[in-house]
């Protein structure tokens, strides 16, 4: 192992990495004097603001595209190549500065005191605390990554928007409730995007035969991102029942809703998975769609498990314009559920 090496799983980071430095010593001082108790108040004190978040996605996904049924796609594939080259940016420096800072108390410390110690005494203040901050907020732009979808006409899955929707939701509420494994959640969460991005990014900028490969791999690495965030929520959880809030500084409320995320999206994923790879009868099938509970969470037409449009490289028309599939799938595929009734195509 390097000297460098070493010394980045040896201590926190005390020096911004090297892509930070055009930013000067002045951003640098702002991330070692950061204070995170000023944004924890913020979002206990703006818990609607989430909430107005989900309702104003829901019209996106579920109203938009009626409206654009009568005109043809918008072509954002430049615009949409930028945008998750910027997040994939964002992910890596948010990496950089979390991971580290968690290997540090791992090692030191040991893995029970990194999911029940109380964040403000190792985490919330400083770099990490800065980025840990930036990324629960940062999830309400990401819900731009939608608006892309469904300007283009693009199919929006289900795993897609309750995704996206469920994580805004619980890092709100975890935030403010500071609950020790936030950093497992950060960490974990930034160092799977900076690959993920990079993987979307290639995609729109017309490399699929340098990115196709890697869609194993990222999902794979998406899975096991469900399962260590299942296990640590978990384990605070156990701590918690047996010792209470002094054992371990987690939220009652909060890891449940945490177990229960992490656990959906590990059997989503999985599903997706084993449907794309290894599903021999899927494979055969372009148009074969799959539900859970009358709700459609996947087409074969439209993305594979790794979040990649196959129109973006292939040319063709989007799945959700083909005659195949209503634009609001997704909305009348709950209304089955609600109503009790099914419908037939």
């Amino acid at each position: 192992m390097s000297q460098k090496v070493r010394l980045l799983l040896g201590k926190p980071m005390a020096t911004a990495p090297v892509f930070l430095l055009p930013l000067g010593d002045s951003f640098r001082s702002f991330e070692e004097g950061f204070r995170g108790q000023k944004w924890i108040d913020f979002t206990r004190d703006h818990a609607e603001i989430p909430v107005f978040a989900v309702c104003a996605y829901f019209a996106l996904v579920f109203y938009v595209p009626g409206l654009l049924k009568d005109r043809s796609a918008f072509q954002l594939r430049q615009l949409f190549a930028a945008w998750n080259l910027l997040l994939s940016v964002f992910s890596l420096m948010g990496s950089v500065r979390t991971v580290p800072h968690l290997i540090y108390y791992l090692r030191r410390d040991g893995f029970k005191a990194t999911v029940c110690r109380d964040p403000q005494e190792w985490y919330l203040d400083g770099p990490a605390g800065l980025w840990v901050g930036l990324f629960i907020f940062s999830k309400i732009p990401e819900l731009l990554d939608t608006a892309f979808l469904v300007l283009q006409k693009k199919r929006v899955i289900f795993l897609h928007w309750f995704h996206h929707v469920t994580v805004m939701l619980y890092c709100w509420h975890a935030f403010h409730n500071k609950v020790a494994p936030g950093l497992w959640f950060a960490s974990m969460n930034y160092l799977v995007h900076s690959v993920m991005y990079t993987y979307y990014f290639a995609m729109a900028a017309r490399l699929s035969w340098l990115a196709t490969p890697f869609a194993p791999m990222i999902t794979s690495i998406q899975i096991t991102q469900m399962a260590v965030g299942s296990y640590v929520t978990l384990t605070s959880a156990m701590e918690h029942l047996q010792g209470g809030a002094a054992a371990c500084y987690v939220d009652a409320a909060n890891y449940k809703l945490g177990f229960a995320m992490y656990a959906s999206y590990f059997v989503l994923f999985s599903f997706l998975f084993y449907e794309k790879y290894f599903d021999r009868n899927s494979r055969s099938s372009q148009q074969k769609s799959e539900k859970i509970c009358g709700v459609d969470i996947g087409s074969r037409g439209a993305v594979d498990t790794a979040g990649r449009f196959e129109d973006f490289s292939r040319g063709s028309a989007s799945p959700s314009t083909s005659g195949n599939a209503s634009p609001l799938w997704t909305a009348s595929s709950i209304a089955q559920v609600v109503d009790g009734k099914k419908k037939t195509k």
